[in-house]
C-alpha cells in the first residue's frame, strides 16, 4: 500500500493514494559506502544508517516513521523536558541503488556517553537475567517493576522509578508493542563512571503502524484489543496501573499540533481520539489550557 509510483511514500491516510503532505518530506540520500545497520525488533529486522550525528531508519512493516513522528509529537506536548525524549521527522530515504523508501530521521542522543547498554545486557553483565523477575508468575506487575528498579539501582546507583513507570504509561497510551528488555537502554560515561537512562526513543511499532498485523480496513477498537504489551505484562492496563505520578500529556496543544501536522497521519488522529476519550488514560492527561 504505497502512493503512486513517482512518490513511493506510504500513505497511512487511505492506504492507497497520496493526499497532501508527501511533498513536505525531506529526501535523505544514503551516501555510497554508508554502513547499513540491521536493527532487530520483536517483529523482525529494520535497516538504519548513521550519517554524521543523525540516524535514519527505514520503514519495514508499514508507517513506522509516521508513528515515530507522532510519538515524539506527543512528548513535545508533555511536561517532559527535551532532554528526556528523542524527536523524529518522517522522511524519504534515497538508497544507493536509486530506490526511494520511507522512514524517519533523528539526532544521535548519546552525546558524551561512549557506551549504550540494554536492560537485558545490564543484567547479564551482573550475572543474572531479567527473566528471573519478569517471568516469575508469583509476582504481580507492580512487584516485577519494583524488583527491576531495585536491581538497576544496585548495578548503577541510578534511580529509574519515575521514568520507568512513566515510560510504561506512555507505551500504553501509544500502544507500543515493542518494549522488550533490549529496548530499555542505559548510557554509560567511562571517564566519569556515570550512568543515565537513555531518553525515550524507538516507538516505531506503535499507533498500529504494523499494517501487516493491523490492516488499514479493520475497526480500530478491534485492533486495539489485539495488541499485547511488554515487558512486565501483556496488558497495557496493568502496566499503566503501575504509574503513580502526575499527568503529563497536554491534550489541547497536542490536538492542535495533530491538526496542523504537515504530514499525512492516516488513521492516527482517529486512534488518538479514541485514546484521549478512554477513561483508562485519564490519569496521564492534562485537560484544558492551564498547565505549566
Amino acid at each position: 500500500m504505497y502512493c503512486e509510483e513517482e512518490c513511493t511514500t506510504f500513505c497511512a491516510t487511505d492506504g492507497k493514494n497520496c493526499i497532501n503532505g508527501c511533498d513536505e518530506m525531506e529526501i535523505v540520500n544514503i551516501p555510497n559506502g554508508a554502513e547499513r545497520i540491521i536493527s532487530t525488533s520483536s517483529k523482525g529486522d529494520q535497516s538504519k544508517w548513521q550519517i554524521g550525528n543523525k540516524w535514519v531508519k527505514q520503514n519495514a512493516r508499514g508507517y513506522e516513521g509516521i508513528a515515530e513522528y507522532v510519538a515524539s509529537l506527543i512528548l513535545v506536548n508533555s511536561t517532559l523536558p527535551l532532554t528526556e525524549y528523542v524527536t523524529y521527522t518522517p522522511c524519504k530515504i534515497g538508497l544507493s541503488n536509486g530506490k526511494i523508501e520511507d522512514g524517519c530521521i533523528s539526532s544521535d542522543f548519546r552525546g558524551k556517553y561512549e557506551q549504550e547498554i540494554s536492560l537485558e545486557r545490564l543484567f547479564e553483565k551482573n550475572f543474572t537475567l531479567t527473566s528471573s523477575i519478569i517471568n516469575n508468575a508469583k509476582l504481580s506487575t507492580s512487584e516485577k517493576v519494583t524488583h527491576i528498579i531495585e536491581k538497576v539501582y544496585e548495578f548503577t546507583n541510578l534511580d529509574i522509578a519515575i521514568p520507568l513507570k512513566r515510560m510504561l504509561a506512555f507505551d500504553a497510551f501509544i500502544l507500543n508493542e515493542d518494549r522488550h528488555t533490549n529496548n530499555i537502554v542505559f548510557l554509560y560515561d567511562i571517564r566519569e563512571n556515570s550512568w543515565k537512562l537513555a531518553p525515550l526513543f524507538d516507538h516505531g511499532l506503535s499507533l498500529l503502524s504494523d499494517v501487516k498485523d493491523y490492516p488499514m480496513n479493520m475497526d480500530l477498537q478491534i485492533l486495539k484489543r489485539k495488541i499485547k504489551a511488554k515487558p512486565f505484562n501483556s496488558s497495557f492496563k496493568k502496566q499503566l496501573a503501575v504509574y503513580d505520578g502526575p499527568p503529563f500529556i497536554k491534550v489541547e496543544s497536542l490536538k492542535q499540533d495533530i491538526l496542523s501536522s504537515p504530514y499525512p497521519l492516516g488513521r492516527i488522529p482517529e486512534l488518538l481520539e479514541l485514546q484521549l476519550n478512554d477513561p483508562m488514560y485519564e490519569k496521564i492527561l492534562i485537560r484544558g489550557t492551564n498547565h505549566d
